[in-house]
């Protein structure tokens, strides 16, 4: 059975209600783009590479996973942690607010656990890692989680650019690129770019990623659409589809997620872009980085 696996981070998320009150849900990048990657590509195997606490909430949030057809083999259970915790409140232009626990996140060592299993990583056919998957880990170790991106399979990766977690601009900047060049397929948007590099027309920045070694670009500009770029296909630019912000949250992950489950099925990048913008549109149409939407 064709088999990905998306490593990082699941957060236990509370996010706040029209009448004051918090709802709880579970999400983070990387997990959510393996949700909608697996809502989209029911037939694959997907799962969750990762560590959490062995605490009562630990539990159910692995149960979460499951009930969305994620497998957690991939994910052990560390004694006496806890999962990492964020409030969000969402203002009335639908851009999102954040405040964060995660200084002592189980997640933060989720390389352990993918070395722990790396004769089945290797044997996946898609790995899929974010900067945010990087920016969690301490710093000796990062080494190490880039290697991963060099074994034979098809790798993505989303620098999702959080300067907040870095201990510098340029070290922040030198990991992303040191990913972006073992990546066959990166899918940062206009905002990261604009962040690592500066402002720049959105080819300029895609044609970066390709010379800093990426082999696919799928750079997403918001209500522009998406650009593609490759080796071998001239750019090209997809408009967005007509959507309703109510949330922004999560539109970057359910792109993701949409364009790798195209091209692991053997959809081209121009069908994959248009699966993922969209899936995107649907998201931030309703509240919630985990909205339902169902492909």
């Amino acid at each position: 059975m064709t088999r990905a696996v998306f490593i990082g981070e699941c957060m236990v998320e509370l996010s706040m209600r029209p009448d004051g009150t918090y709802a709880r849900a579970f999400a983070g990048d990387a997990y959510n783009a393996a949700v909608h990657f697996k809502h989209c590509a029911p037939v694959i195997e997907v799962q969750f590479a990762t560590v959490t606490g062995d605490d009562e909430l630990s539990g159910v949030m692995r149960a979460a996973w499951r009930g969305e057809g994620i497998d957690d083999a991939l994910a052990p259970a560390a004694a006496g942690l806890q999962p990492g915790l964020y409030l969000v409140d969402v203002g009335a232009d639908g851009e999102r607010r954040f405040a964060y626990w995660r200084g002592q996140s189980a997640a933060r060592l989720w390389l352990s656990a993918v070395e722990r299993y790396a004769d089945r990583l290797a044997a996946a056919d898609l790995l899929f890692l974010t900067g945010t998957s990087l920016a969690i880990l301490p710093e000796t170790d990062r080494a190490r989680a880039l290697a991963l991106l060099d074994r034979p399979r098809l790798t993505a990766f989303d620098p999702n650019v959080r300067p907040s977690l870095w201990q510098s601009q340029k070290l922040m900047r030198e990991t992303i690129e040191a990913a972006l060049a073992r990546a066959d397929i990166v899918l940062p948007s206009l905002d990261d770019a604009e962040v690592l590099w500066g402002p720049a027309s959105a080819e300029d920045h895609a044609r970066h990623c390709l010379d800093l070694g990426a082999r696919e670009v799928a750079l997403t500009l918001g209500a522009d659409g998406c650009l593609l770029a490759s080796a071998d296909v001239p750019v090209l630019r997809i408009a967005a589809e007509p959507a309703t912000v109510v949330d922004t949250a999560g539109a970057g992950d359910a792109f993701d997620g949409a364009y790798l489950a195209a091209r692991l099925q053997g959809e081209n990048p121009e069908a994959a872009a248009r699966s993922g913008l969209a899936l995107a549109a649907r998201v931030i149409g309703q509240r919630g980085a985990l909205p339902t939407v169902k492909s």
